[in-house]
């Protein structure tokens, strides 16, 4: 009775026929078993069925070489016959220190069926899923005669499912999302919302471009945009449309398809609403310009001026009113600075005009410009050991604006008759600034958020005006904008150093 082979097509990704697995193991171990040779004409008519199934199959010998392959395992992976034939079969897996190639030898070598999902890698390259079966063909003595390695691909079924899935991700989003093929300049998908825009339908996508959207008008945009992909793997634009009169924002990225293809992604997006909360927020800020601050520094004046008995001799209780006018005029100055600054910094518009700056210069003048508000609280700015010849690019104006922050944080928490330090020197590639105070240190619970917006101390302030809880904030901005770091360490009861480090000249 002839033995034959059957390859059942699995009716799941990865399921093997059982009849497949046992005629082919069956065959070699049942012979075996009786201690004859099988016949070569019913293994050959077996492996013959199986070539020429629709599974991708490697045959190979008891070297591990391989001496026959399907068509369908050629046409998946783009070798031809005569690469394959002679190279051991375990070379076309991915396969990272050999662990898989001796698992499998070491399996089949007991006469034991190996399954797995090797990734097996094509002739350009690119990595195909498998769910693979190897079968090992016996001699009567036990030695290995072959071994019929039989492969499912799941690549397609994956990218089939990934492809579904990210589909339903795009038609989730409530912008317009466009897949665009820059070869053609064809569309290659379009999510639901940018179908609906257009008054389109699924098979139009293929025969239309960006040409024949609404967006047509904006046409130089997109082309421009597609250029800066094409040179940098991205872009984005704003742009006026004349398609209901909006306010545009385009990102536009470059991808390349599972099949090597290349493609842009292009993301349009309405920020009508944004762009009218902008200029409102902009609107804010000049009423708090304007209309805030100039009728405050001329209240501050006025209030400077009793003080100083321009009209006359205050008595005790009208000069602390007039004392603490003054000092809540100069706290609502101090918080319209830092939000105008924190404003200002915080565009991406804003630009650093940098030069040289010699932090020996720097340090002396910032002493030389606090020393009269040291000496209103009672404390002394001293030159900690200022290295020469210190260099680093940095726009002075901003920089100064950092040193006077620190050092005036310093001065409102130590005591009377105390000194602040400051210096700089050179570590490592880096001009670094350093700023050491004496105080109670900074709380366990602020030093997480130091540098956030708004995150004020409560600790006792000795120049009797509450900061904002922005002026770390707005340092840190300034250092990162002028490619720096900022950092602190600090020790209850004894101080805090801070630590600016700047790319040095």
């Amino acid at each position: 009775m002839e033995r034959s082979v059957r390859l059942a097509v699995p009716a799941a990704p990865g399921a093997f026929s059982r009849t497949a697995l046992a005629s082919l193991q069956g065959m070699s171990k049942a012979t075996a078993d009786a201690g004859i040779a099988p016949p070569n004409p019913i293994e050959e008519t077996g492996a013959r069925q199986v070539m020429d199934g629709n599974a991708m199959v490697i045959v190979s010998g008891p070297d591990g070489r391989i001496r026959e392959v399907s068509e369908k395992f050629l046409h998946a992976t783009g070798y031809r016959r005569e690469e394959l034939l002679g190279m051991i079969a375990e070379r076309l897996y991915a396969d990272e220190g050999g662990v898989l190639r001796a698992e499998i030898r070491e399996t089949t070598g007991q006469g034991r069926i190996w399954s797995g999902a090797p990734q097996v890698r094509a002739a350009n390259g690119h990595l195909l899923g498998t769910r693979c079966v190897i079968v090992p063909v016996l001699e009567p003595d036990g030695r290995s005669r072959r071994n019929v390695a039989l492969h499912l691909e799941l690549t397609g079924a994956r990218l089939t499912q990934m492809e579904h899935m990210i589909a339903s991700a795009f038609n989730k989003m409530r912008e317009a999302v466009y897949v665009v093929d820059p070869a053609t300049q064809y569309l290659c998908f379009m999510n639901d919302f940018a179908l609906h825009e257009q008054g389109w339908s699924l098979g139009e996508i293929g025969t239309r471009t960006m040409a024949d959207t609404d967006y047509h008008a904006e046409k130089q945009v997109i082309d421009d945009l597609f250029r800066m992909v094409e040179s940098d793997g991205k872009g984005s634009a704003l742009f006026q449309s004349d398609h209901g009169a909006r306010t545009c924002e385009a990102q536009a990225y470059a991808i390349t398809t599972e099949t090597g293809h290349q493609r842009i992604l292009l993301i349009l997006r309405d920020i009508s609403l944004q762009a009218k909360a902008e200029r409102d927020r902009k609107e804010l800020l000049a009423v708090i310009t304007h209309e805030l601050r100039t009728p405050l520094t001329s209240i501050k004046g006025a209030l400077e001026l009793l003080k100083a008995g321009a009209v006359g001799a205050l008595s005790e209780q009208a000069n602390s009113l007039v004392t603490i006018a003054a000092n809540n005029s100069e706290r609502m100055l101090g918080l319209i600075r830092d939000i105008l600054d924190m404003e200002e910094i915080g565009q991406d518009s804003f630009e650093i005009e940098s030069e040289p700056v010699d932090l020996s210069a720097l340090v002396r003048n910032a002493i030389e410009a606090h020393r009269g508000y040291g000496a209103h609280l009672g404390v002394s700015f001293i030159d900690g050991g200022t290295a020469p010849g210190v260099f680093v690019l940095a726009e002075p104006v901003r920089l100064a604006q950092v040193l006077s922050n620190l050092l005036s944080n310093a001065a409102k928490v130590t005591a009377p008759g105390g000194t602040i330090e400051i210096w700089a020197s050179r570590e490592a590639g880096c001009g670094v600034i350093y700023v050491r105070d004496h105080g109670p240190g900074i709380p366990l619970q602020l030093r997480d958020k130091l540098f956030s917006r708004f995150t004020k101390s409560e600790a006792p302030n000795r120049s009797r005006v509450s900061g904002s809880g922005l002026g770390l904030s707005i340092v840190k901005t300034i250092v990162e904008k002028l490619d720096g770091e900022i950092s602190f360490s600090t020790e209850t009861g004894k101080g805090t150093t801070f630590r600016v480090a700047l790319p040095s000249l």
